[in-house]
């Protein structure tokens, strides 16, 4: 008997693989985060490092349309270009050429999109408008073709489901990361280092370079073939499949009952975070009026749980069914989201912070329940359906299957980013409910008859309700879905559950208790660097802080230690604190001495809530110095 080839045979390499869309996925949830404020700085406070400068440089009017038409095009275009990868004969393979193609267009289409060549003032807005879309065009083509062959190889390179839920879930925790890095380090980073948003993209784009992965770990072409079959290895898989052309693989994949069930689930879940993610720096600093560090313990407490509830949320779809688990996820983001009603200025004033803090804070770390599973389904779902579909018919179209999700959610993005985000962000609103639609702050202060203080954005407001709207709506249509996705529901519900009758050994799982003590030990792993990646630098600039007013000996060597040792944190600390509480009553004011619980804190790995106690009490002590001064 032939031994079956094994692409990703040993861990390392399922953690690598999923790594590949690291660099590029970073750079587009920069773009999403930033892009449109950064060039239209109407929603951000004046001066703010989010912005390329304090100007509008494009024409406000057309180019959310526009801006919508790109994305538009970039779903439409990737129908065909993954028929294209689907059905690509070459002897490299069918993956590995169109990534190969793809990645210096990409890299430079993104790096000349925050290049506005026109400059600033009303005359040069058309011509940077044009400029910015057009090069948008290209960097989304390019970038989408490279994702889906990327994810069109996953069925191919995982050798079961489960190795599939691991890499979608090693995926997911990538994913995690470059939400963390995006939103909670950049914004401090931009202050720290006082950089505008366009000169810290280009510096970046380095790490497109995870894009080329694939180009090493995908094994297909004809050299790879001859090579393993005189190793004695059965690759029929791959040498036979059968060619599936555009026309057909449209129709099996948009007559397909579970892919489409997911896909209408998706749209709404994708509607309301896409809009969420665009809109929340605005939130954050405009609409909650909070700096930098303060947005980083925000989005410490919504991002670096998402290992650990990506573990729980498997162990929950394995008792009660991918469904139930993905639901609990919608409610638990629609719970999340309106933290941010609450929180703004509007409703909660501007002088509480510590309450924003908590409030916001409980609602990061029950909306990181639903992060992670947002991030793996896209790639899991898909992916289950075309390795059932390829083992039964032996067709493979699983790119046409990312290509027809792309093309919705690119639809949906451009509605909800590109049309609804860029036009509500036009609006203020004041206490007296009066709205006005102006191109900044003091515009609508000065038609309300009011002080600018007093205006505050609508849309900052109404993004949050949209998205728990979406949510719960996704939520409702969820109850379509099939319970598990196995590969007897899929089967049954595509037309082929005779194949899969006579197939079922195609199916059979191993059971291997050695991979799910692994899974835990790589979770757990995940989870601390998840929280660590700007804990560490966030415990920095506390370090750096205290050294202001008191110099701390060997401030390096402790923080050096506790990065690789981190309940050495603990006495970090405890040392840390007791510095700010000498400073506080130096200066007269009677404080709690709480570095006993900065100790235990440490101890438990709770830095996190360490750094939000001790962030605080620093911001007070050097409020104290400032009017001593």
């Amino acid at each position: 008997m032939k031994k079956k080839y094994v692409t990703l045979d040993k861990k390392w390499k399922e953690i690598l693989f999923a790594a590949s869309g690291f660099g590029p996925n970073l750079l587009m949830i920069l773009m999403g985060a930033f892009f449109t404020d950064a060039i239209n700085p109407v929603a951000l406070p004046d001066g703010s490092y989010q912005a390329i400068s304090t100007a509008c440089f494009i024409l406000p009017a057309i180019f959310p349309t526009l801006w919508a038409v790109s994305k538009i095009f970039d779903g439409i275009v990737d129908i065909p270009l993954a028929a294209l990868t689907d059905t690509l004969k070459t002897k490299w393979g069918k993956r590995r050429p169109p990534i190969a193609i793809c990645f210096i267009p990409m890299v430079i289409s993104y790096m000349f999109c925050w290049i506005p060549i026109f400059g600033e003032g009303d005359t040069h807005q058309l011509g940077n408008t044009i400029w910015i879309v057009s090069w948008a065009l290209v960097f989304f083509s390019t970038y989408t073709m490279s994702l889906i062959a990327f994810y069109g190889s996953l069925s191919n390179v995982c050798s079961t489901d489960n190795q599939r839920l691991r890499v979608s879930s090693f995926k997911s925790f990538f994913d995690t990361i470059t939400y963390c890095l995006v939103y909670a380090l950049v914004p401090l980073l931009l202050d720290v280092m006082e950089i505008h948003i366009d000169k810290f993209a280009i510096l970046l784009l380095p790490i497109m370079a995870t894009m080329l992965i694939p180009l090493f770990m995908i094994k297909e072409g004809e050299k790879f073939e001859a090579k393993a079959i005189k190793e004695g290895y059965d690759i029929t898989p791959l040498a036979e499949e059968e060619k599936v052309g555009i026309v057909e693989s449209l129709k099996l994949t948009f007559t397909n009952k579970p892919f489409l069930r997911w896909c209408a689930v998706n749209c709404c879940s994708f509607f309301g975070l896409q809009m969420f993610l665009v809109a929340m720096n605005a939130m954050i600093t405009g609409g909650m009026g909070m700096n930098g560090v303060e947005m980083a313990i925000l989005n410490t407490c919504a991002f670096a749980p998402v290992p650990l509830m990506l573990y729980l949320f498997n162990k929950l779809k394995a008792r009660k069914g991918l469904r139930f688990a993905y639901q609990t996820c919608l409610l638990s983001f629609a719970f999340c989201i309106l933290t941010f009603v609450i929180n703004n200025r509007i409703i909660m004033g501007d002088n509480n912070k510590t309450l924003q803090l908590i409030i916001g804070a409980i609602g990061g770390v029950v909306g990181s329940w639903a992060i992670g599973s947002f991030f793996m389904m896209p790639y899991l779902i898909p992916a289950q359906i075309s390795s059932v579909e390829e083992k039964l018919s032996g067709k493979n179209h699983s790119a046409m299957y990312f290509a027809a999700q792309a093309f919705t959610t690119s639809i949906v993005s451009a509605v909800a980013s590109g049309i609804v985000y860029e036009n509500i962000k036009m609006y203020f609103i004041n206490k007296k409910l009066e709205i006005v639609y102006a191109e900044n702050a003091l515009e609508a202060a000065i038609k309300m008859g009011t002080l600018e203080s007093n205006v505050y954005n609508l849309g900052t407001l109404l993004v949050p309700v949209i998205v728990s709207v979406f949510c719960f709506v996704g939520f409702l249509l969820a109850f379509k879905m099939p319970k598990h996705y196995s590969a007897e529901e899929v089967s049954k519900e595509i037309g082929l559950e005779k194949e899969y009758n006579d197939n079922k050994d195609l199916f059979k799982q191993e059971k291997l208790t050695l991979y799910e003590e692994e899974s835990i030990l790589v979770n757990v792993a995940l989870w601390v660097l998840s929280g660590s990646i700007f804990g560490f630098i966030w415990q920095y600039l506390v370090i750096s802080s205290v050294d202001k007013f008191n110099k701390v000996k060997n401030k390096n060597l402790h923080f050096l230690i506790s990065l690789f040792i981190p309940l050495y944190y603990g006495i970090t600390a405890y040392k840390l604190n007791k510095k700010i509480v000498d400073k506080q009553r130096s200066l007269g004011y009677k404080v709690k001495d709480l570095s006993v619980l900065h100790l235990i804190l440490g101890l438990l790995y709770l830095n996190v809530i360490s750094l939000i106690i001790m962030q605080k009490q620093l911001n007070n002590l050097l409020k104290d110095l400032q009017c001593q001064n």
